[in-house]
């Protein structure tokens, strides 16, 4: 329907008319807001004339009432449509907002690879001008570099491996640059980009995370769109410079970022009509085009026999047509397999295998002891008192575990040490509640969430006795074991600072060193993390849970806190 960028007014959301740039081979419309040649023709976002369903249907009548041809292709270059598509005829479909700007192809396909030209000095033969943003060759193989080693600190289910993007940046997918660009940028080119370029790729990160957000308010909307028309006018200054020679550096691409916000609080959030989901169903239809002379057909049976089987295995609940190697069960509406473990106790935790039972040494049991003292302070129980109470016959370590529902899976650092090719999910987020007076012995104790992240080292099972159990005599009855059960982790804390790495104000959390092990109760933990070399003494943070699951702290009337 939309003719593009080779019309006047090319934008499909509003009728900003375009500046015609003479190029060697052809001529592009390119859309700029401030005027190369009028100094006084600066636009913004409130500037803009947006679309209308009527504006499209009244134009599309003057397109097809006008008495030539020559005409009618002159409109049409003057609006930029092509002519009438069939929706038209759909009084229920909006011509100005049915078709969104897809985010898989404009932020990670186009605007992404786009910027990663302009620093590396590739983006259409163009120098950087007044500008400073072109990183020398070392430089951006350096990039490259920190970009492989972090493989290894990478969970898996982060990203797919990502080549060296200084040598082999044309092999990444849209996914890979969208992970580049949130978690591996910042802190990659923290040194390598001039502060006021650094901080403008930062703002695009924002947007990005923002935009892509499973639920956004209205609030976030407007904040979005502040940012939009902030980082678009800075790009203009800093890359346009607003040189007529450099109007290629002003495409459709950077002006349509203007519009998301308002395709988001239309059509919802981006992620509801990107590409990923249909580019992945063609890659599932590619083995079915294997006869050259007739694709179609070959496509044709590939889809009908899919859906067929489908059908039949939902109507006769065949969940697969091949017998799975794997015997699961469910617990508690979650499946699991035959070498996993679930404890009524705490359904949201799924434990896996090495499982072992170990002996409680005298590490391990001062560490307890100190995690049960804090625990059961209300009963004051002395240091061999608490000691007494862990039940050593209950004590299991358990070498992974999952989080319920499709959560992360966490695995302790041995299994990683000895797995040479193994990625790195040993690392996690997890969220205690400190004293803020803990500096102060006679001031009461006022609790306040914060965040951690560490290195996860064991998991184990024990139970704590509450009540001893006592055997009967002719005078009282027997009395009844009774002991709570517990999931503790043995953690070594990255010292951040309670830094929080989701948070826009944080933009890189490093850490030095990990602290001494410690007891955490498993439910405080909430997600799996990553981790990145910053330099030769540092790691910073690679936290992907901004939109993620929390833990609640709530007190016994059930409020939670702060």
């Amino acid at each position: 329907m939309m003719k593009g960028h080779n019309a006047i007014k090319p934008c499909r959301a509003c009728m900003i008319q375009g500046v015609l740039c003479r190029l060697e081979r052809n001529s592009i419309y390119y859309v700029p807001l401030a005027h190369p040649i009028d100094e006084e023709h600066v636009l913004t976002y409130d500037d803009l004339e947006l679309r209308t369903h009527q504006g499209f249907l009244d134009q599309l009548e003057e397109i097809e009432a006008a008495p030539t041809a020559t005409l009618r292709k002159q409109l049409a270059q003057d609006y930029g449509i092509n002519g009438r598509c069939i929706f038209a005829r759909l009084r229920s479909i909006d011509l100005a907002t049915c078709a969104p700007y897809d985010a898989m192809h404009l932020l990670f396909e186009n605007l992404v690879p786009n910027m990663i030209k302009h620093w590396i000095g590739k983006f259409k033969e163009l120098d950087q001008g007044s500008g400073t943003y072109q990183m020398e060759q070392p430089a951006w193989k350096e990039v490259g570099l920190r970009t492989v080693e972090a493989r290894r600190t990478t969970p898996s289910f982060f990203v797919s491996a990502m080549p060296d993007i200084a040598l082999d940046g044309y092999l990444y997918t849209a996914e890979m640059h969208a992970y580049w660009i949130q978690y591996t940028a910042p802190i990659a080119l923290e040194d390598k980009l001039p502060k006021e370029y650094y901080e403008h790729m930062l703002l695009m990160r924002d947007i990005i995370a923002l935009s892509i957000q499973l639920e956004i308010t209205h609030e976030e909307i407007d904040e979005l769109q502040d940012m939009v028309n902030e980082w678009v006018a800075d790009y203009e200054m800093l890359y346009y410079q607003y040189q007529s020679s450099r109007l290629p550096t002003c495409p459709l691409t950077i002006h349509a970022l203007l519009h998301l916000p308002m395709y988001i609080r239309k059509t919802g959030p981006l992620w509801a009509s990107w590409s990923f989901v249909m580019e992945r169903f063609c890659g599932q239809l590619l083995p079915a085009v294997k006869n050259r002379t007739r694709p179609y057909e070959h496509l044709d049976n590939f889809v009908q026999r899919r859906a067929q089987m489908q059908v039949v295995s939902c109507i006769y609940n065949l969940p697969s047509l091949r017998k799975p190697p794997i015997n699961y069960s469910y617990s508690n509406d979650e499946r699991i397999s035959s070498r996993e473990k679930v404890y009524p106790a705490f359904p949201t935790v799924v434990l896996g295998t090495p499982v072992t039972k170990c002996p409680l040494d005298d590490t391990l049991r001062r560490q307890m002891t100190k995690y049960f003292g804090v625990v059961y302070s209300d009963k004051r129980y002395g240091v061999a008192e608490l000691r007494s109470r862990i039940d050593s016959s209950t004590l299991t370590r358990y070498g992974r575990f999952r989080l319920a529902g499709d959560g992360d899976k966490i695995r302790t650092a041995q299994l990683i040490e000895n797995d040479p090719l193994a990625r790195d999910n040993s690392f996690v987020r997890y969220d205690l509640l400190p004293d803020q007076n803990t500096a102060f012995r006679n001031r009461p104790d006022t609790p306040f969430r914060q965040t951690y992240y560490g290195r996860v080292l064991d998991i184990y099972y024990v139970e704590f006795v509450i009540q001893k159990p006592k055997e009967a005599t002719e005078r009282q009855p027997a009395v009844p074991r009774i002991a709570e059960q517990f999931l503790l982790v043995r953690i070594q804390e990255c010292n951040t600072g309670g830094l929080d790495a989701t948070k826009r104000a944080n933009r890189v959390v490093k850490y030095t060193q990990l602290s001494t092990p410690d007891i955490i109760h498993i439910d405080t933990i909430n997600a799996v993390i990553g981790r990145m070399k910053s330099d030769n003494r540092n790691w910073a943070i690679l936290d992907r849970s901004a939109s993620g699951a929390r833990t609640q702290f709530i007190d016994e009337a059930g409020n939670e806190f702060d």
